[in-house]
């Protein structure tokens, strides 16, 4: 790390949408509360690079990837100190980048703090099986299926499905009454699948967009079990190990504030929160995201209301 006596950092939180928002709201939270640093800068950048159009929407991995790079390359223009990819479909794809192999930036993405959360669950109750539900892109690579086995988890315990549209359709609405519906019959063929079996079934959100929906699974699944289910979401754990590495960066920079005692750390004297998008939302989508921060997420709110849209942000060929 690059930090200067001014003691500000900048954070750089990125998914293909709104559902890292969520990581995003946790972690500027978290840093109101208790800051090792005198300033923050905190930027959510939206890699979703088509208004219409997807990372699942995408023929192959190659393109994806390509694709995925041109934002992470903008995204080091803004010379962050930390790059959080709150996306598992991004998280998939990183590895595949030009920038993951060239890159000395700490990137701190989901998906290992999901396969940690749902390995640890499950050696808890070992009657416990899980559904892992993701995007296509996330199902289809299986990555956090051979993360558990990798973890001494049997293949008869994992259950991978893929939701086709969900993602998209939580972005564009996470009240939209549609939902239900959606989710039911994702549950459904999980249940087909074999779910059905588990003695204690585990559902793990395996795309940030589904943490909103969070009671529609749960119900959905209870009433196919007659059980209900343990939910698990990797959401807060990142955003957690997010708040963790900001204090053991500061620490090792040797950052005046770093060297008081816990207790006594406070709020940063300077917080700036910022959200930038190439493609543009629409004010009831907005609307709908202020309505799920506003509570407990007031900066946040505010920042989206007022949210930096640039078409150009980052290039699309």
């Amino acid at each position: 790390m690059n930090l200067q006596a001014s003691d500000t950092a900048t954070i750089v939180v990125t998914d293909s949408g709104l559902g890292g928002l969520s990581v995003f709201a946790a972690i500027a939270e978290g840093l109101a509360n208790t800051c090792p640093w005198s300033g923050v800068n905190l930027v959510y950048f939206n890699a979703w690079p088509e208004k219409d159009r997807g990372y699942n929407h995408y023929p192959d991995m190659t393109y994806k990837a390509r694709m995925f790079d041109n934002a992470l390359s903008a995204m080091a223009r803004l010379h962050p100190d930390a790059l959080v990819i709150a996306c598992n479909t991004l998280s998939v794809i990183y590895p595949y980048t030009d920038f993951s192999n060239t890159t000395a930036l700490p990137v701190h993405d989901i998906i290992g703090q999901g396969v940690d959360m749902i390995a640890a669950a499950l050696a808890r109750d070992p009657e416990a099986g899980v559904i892992l539900f993701g995007t296509p892109t996330t199902a289809g690579s299986r990555i956090h299926a051979r993360g558990l086995i990798r973890k001494g988890i049997t293949p008869d315990r994992i259950i991978n499905q893929g939701c086709v549209n969900l993602a998209g359709k939580i972005e564009r609405n996470p009240f939209d009454p549609d939902l239900e519906t959606m989710i039911q019959e994702n549950v459904d063929q999980a249940m087909a699948s074999g779910a059905g079996r588990f003695r204690q079934p585990a559902a793990a959100l395996c795309c940030t967009h589904f943490g909103y929906c969070r009671d529609l699974f749960s119900s959905a699944i209870a009433q196919r079990t007659g059980r209900l289910p343990l939910i698990l979401n990797p959401n807060q754990a990142l955003a957690d190990q997010v708040l963790f590495f900001a204090a053991q960066m500061a620490s090792c920079n040797g950052m005046a504030r770093s060297r008081m005692p816990e207790e006594q750390a406070c709020p940063p004297t300077d917080m700036d929160i910022r959200i930038m998008s190439r493609v543009p939302w629409d004010k009831q989508r907005i609307i709908a995201y202020e309505t799920l921060f506003s509570p407990h997420a007031p900066r946040v709110a505010k920042a989206l209301a007022n949210y930096h849209f640039n078409p150009d942000l980052f290039k699309m060929q």
